[in-house]
């Protein structure tokens, strides 16, 4: 009777559990399904990780020309943090890092990038296996110690114990002692099996920390090879050369089932599990596992490294057609050989309801406008454009037809108190990086706001004419944001003159934010002293001042 009810006990157990897996297994579907074409909800967490997310770019960046590269100056002035978090709709840590790298690089093929937009194309048509693809990249998820990966990778060769050629001595030596002891009871024998036990509990212990440390390493990089199998099984015909790849690295997943095994029963807290384990590793096997999987990874490093990529490709494919679904208004852009570019509709990703503005540009351009009339906001929308269709082959536009060009900016200067570099200097410097990359192989498109305005006027008006002058000789495009109507009037012959304006209704100042041609005639600067409560005495005196220039 006893026997029947621990049975009936542990059949009911058994039917709990499979209906509470079941139960998981929908809620992530459900989850899956609804958070397509939807930003990712839990923006803090992720805008606290994204130094771990530049990881991957990081390892990509070295050995690239600065024209290949969003450096951090431009990626900052054009707040594109908040734009890749935005973009950012994956399910793993491959994926979220492989977009951010992605969105970075201004070097990836036409052909990369058109073979990402017929894979998208693809999951956005293809529900249940896009479906299928994201249950896979979900398990794998976005685990904090998953960012690390990417480093411990180059890194892996440094992760060997010391002593490990002990190991396997000693091991083997316990072993053969011990079957010895047990057959002969001789008491030499005996004695010698308690010192080796001895020796070996002690050196276990003493390296054993320093195992676990990278232990987590071995597990991810199992993690990974096990979600690009799956892959591979999903969608072979998007695994290309992954799949001689992923046979080459099956050596790592058998030497490190044992570890994957003896983590799992001390996860599970199976006490009969654990203390099997524990009696093995008295024998050192956890440890010269642990060293055949570092050997076996060092050897195999380019190997997890395509395999760690081609797992966030497809991520970042999904995301990209997501992404997609919830803006809308996007498109793919044209490319020319020509160093000029002609967008309609162009628009802000960040800013919802934006303006759409159209512009072809044919040569330098400068903008001029009031203070908050959208100079900076366009020149922003045209740099981003320009990245974005780039890297993710995608622009915030009706249509666009864009050089392949290196983008850099100069807009959000600041004084840095820490370094003790003044606004001017920390200006000039921001220029200077554009001198020294406009004169290459490749275009450049450089956006400046409110060029070299930390210094007096006349000498503003005097450096600005001269750095001008210098860009318009060289092999890049240059759009300039100013209040100088001086500047604007003295290129107006040689550079494209568009304006930003604004109107006075009922006392209030009021934008259309639309791009004008030909140079801005007004000026707001005191009206919004007025339209901002300032007393009248102080705007009076200001327009009399104005008067008298």
């Amino acid at each position: 009777m006893a026997f029947i009810i621990i049975a009936l006990l542990l059949a009911a157990a058994f039917v709990v559990m499979i209906y509470d897996h079941l139960r998981y297994k929908k809620r992530i579907e459900l989850i899956l399904r609804n958070s397509y074409g939807k930003p990712r909800e839990n923006m803090e967490e992720r805008r606290e990780r994204l130094g771990d997310a530049a990881r991957l770019f990081v390892h990509d960046s070295q050995g690239l020309s600065e024209a290949d590269i969003v450096d951090d100056i431009t990626w900052n002035d054009l707040g594109m943090d908040e734009v890749f978090l935005s973009a950012d709709h994956t399910d793993s840590y491959a994926g979220e890092q492989f977009m951010y790298s992605a969105m970075r690089r201004l070097d990836t093929d036409i052909s990369e990038l058109s073979e990402r937009d017929r894979r998208s194309e693809y999951f956005d048509k293809n529900e249940d296996k896009r479906l299928e693809v994201r249950k896979i990249l979900y398990r794998l998820g976005q685990i904090p110690s998953g960012f690390t990966l990417i480093d411990s990778i180059s890194n892996i060769g440094n992760d060997h114990l010391r002593y490990r050629k002990l190991f396997p001595v000693l091991g083997v030596f316990l072993l053969i002692l011990g079957v010895a002891a047990a057959l002969t009871r001789l008491p030499i024998l005996l004695f010698l099996v308690m010192v080796v036990l001895i020796v070996n509990l002690i050196l276990h212990t003493l390296v054993k920390g320093a195992m676990l440390m990278h232990m987590q390493t071995i597990f991810n990089a199992a993690a990974v090879i096990n979600t690009a199998k799956a892959l591979s099984e999903a969608v072979p015909e998007m695994s290309g050369d992954v799949k001689s790849d992923l046979d080459s690295l099956s050596v790592v997943m058998k030497r490190s089932f044992y570890l994957t095994a003896e983590q799992n029963a001390d996860a599970s807290g199976d006490t009969l599990m654990k203390l099997l384990f524990g009696f093995m590793d008295i024998f050192m096997t956890d440890l010269i596992c642990y060293e055949r999987v570092i050997d076996a990874l060092s050897d195999k490093t380019d190997e997890l490294m395509r395999v760690f990529r081609f797992t966030g490709s497809i991520d970042h494919c999904i995301a990209m057609a997501s992404y997609r679904r919830y803006s809308e208004d996007t498109c793919i852009p044209e490319f020319t050989s020509e160093l000029n570019m002609r967008m309609e509709g162009v628009y802000h990703p960040l800013i919802r309801n934006a303006v759409r503005n159209d512009m072809e540009y044919k040569r330098n351009t400068i903008i001029t406008g009031s203070n908050a009339s959208g100079k900076s906001t366009f020149i922003k929308s045209a740099a981003l454009a320009l990245i974005m269709g780039q890297t993710l082959h995608i622009c915030h536009a009706e249509s666009a037809v864009i050089p392949r060009c290196g983008v850099m900016t100069s807009m959000a200067v600041s004084d840095d108190i820490l370094s003790g570099e003044s606004y001017y200097i920390r200006e000039i410097r921001y220029l200077k990086r554009m001198v020294e990359l406009c004169s290459g192989k490749k275009p450049m498109f450089l956006a400046v706001d409110e060029i070299l305005r930390g210094t007096n006027t006349k000498e503003r008006i005097a450096a600005s004419k001269a750095v001008l002058e210098y860009f318009s000789e060289q092999n890049c495009m240059v759009i300039v944001a100013t209040h100088d109507m001086e500047l604007a009037e003295y290129f107006s012959h040689s550079c494209d003159n568009f304006h930003f304006c604004e109107t006075v209704e009922e006392g209030d100042v009021v934008f259309d934010y639309k791009l004008h041609s030909g140079i801005s005639t007004t000026s707001n600067a005191i009206r919004l002293l007025s339209v901002m409560g300032f007393p009248e005495d102080i705007v009076s005196s200001a327009e009399n001042y104005t008067e008298m220039q």
